[in-house]
């Protein structure tokens, strides 16, 4: 008895096992067609692309080493600065070259046939499109002007031929406080810049004179040189010529320089550092 219950228990679980399989088969076209891992995969990489967009870029570092790598003349880039925010669905840009030329645009971002597409608005209408896509960890754009590859150290535009390898800045705010000609220092808090060339002026007063401060990332083309963020101090007219630096680590979060004519200190982000300022420095109290 035991045996023939056995086999009956065995012969229904067969049976339910294959009305299982047959319901699966049946299942498997309604299911591919309302779960579709292409089409989740594509709202993910437009959710990134947005993410990603947004910044300052410059290419400070391809200008200031396009001589000494022996870039002809004719070849040469001009120093830009890209401003990308996001406003909704819609990503606004801000094109600033050295010339004091400026360029405004507007793009618009959809999903069409699993691809990114990024229209350009001009005067309110779509001036001309790109297709992007996703390499990995970067985002490729083809179409109006020309191509670009955006990813987390910045973006390369490739515009009429010319092409500006753009590195993504980080925002630093930085106090200051120069050395007045009674002995005594002045303080100025909330001096904000970035770290791809980002600068900032502090106007000459009957006290002190003008003071310069700059942010580079520098990452150098040959040699062996470490790459550094160096601070750089100015004073005076001469926005070339720099009478004091100091560098660290590239990815440091503080840097501070203190020459005896001018204390500063820099922390990326934008939180704003009041210190407990020594007015004498280099005196025990």
């Amino acid at each position: 008895m035991n045996v023939m219950k056995a086999e009956t228990m065995m012969l229904n679980l067969m049976r339910t096992l294959a009305s299982l399989a047959t319901l699966l088969v049946v299942a498997s076209p309604v299911a591919a067609q309302s779960i579709n891992p292409q089409a989740t995969l594509s709202d993910r990489d437009l959710r990134e692309f947005r993410r990603l967009m947004p910044g300052t870029y410059t290419n400070e570092e391809q200008v200031a080493f396009q001589e000494s790598r022996g870039v002809p003349e004719k070849d040469q880039v001009m120093g830009m600065t890209v401003v990308v925010e996001r406003t909704g669905q819609s990503i606004l840009s801000l094109i600033t070259w050295d010339d004091g030329r400026t360029l405004k645009a507007r793009h618009d971002h959809s999903l069409q046939d699993g691809v990114i597409r990024a229209d350009a608005i001009r005067n309110g209408r779509v001036d001309c499109s790109r297709t992007v896509t996703r390499v990995f960890d970067s985002f490729h754009a083809e179409g109006c002007e020309g191509p670009f590859v955006v990813d987390e150290k910045g973006i390369i535009l490739t515009t009429g031929g010319v092409t500006n390898v753009l590195r993504r800045a980080r925002p630093f705010t930085c106090w200051a406080s120069p050395r007045k000609a009674d002995g005594s220092y002045a303080f100025y808090n909330e001096l904000v810049l970035h770290d791809q060339g980002g600068r900032v002026w502090i106007d000459a007063t009957a006290d002190h004179p003008r003071i310069g401060l700059k942010l580079r990332n520098v990452e150098w083309p040959t040699g062996v040189n470490r790459d550094s963020l160096a601070l750089y101090a100015y004073q005076g007219l001469d926005e070339d010529y720099s009478p004091a630096y100091v560098w660290a680590d590239p990815e440091a979060e503080r840097l501070g320089i203190n020459t005896r004519w001018l204390q500063v200190s820099c922390t990326q982000g934008d939180a704003v550092i009041t210190p407990n300022l020594n007015l004498r420095p280099g005196k025990s109290d």
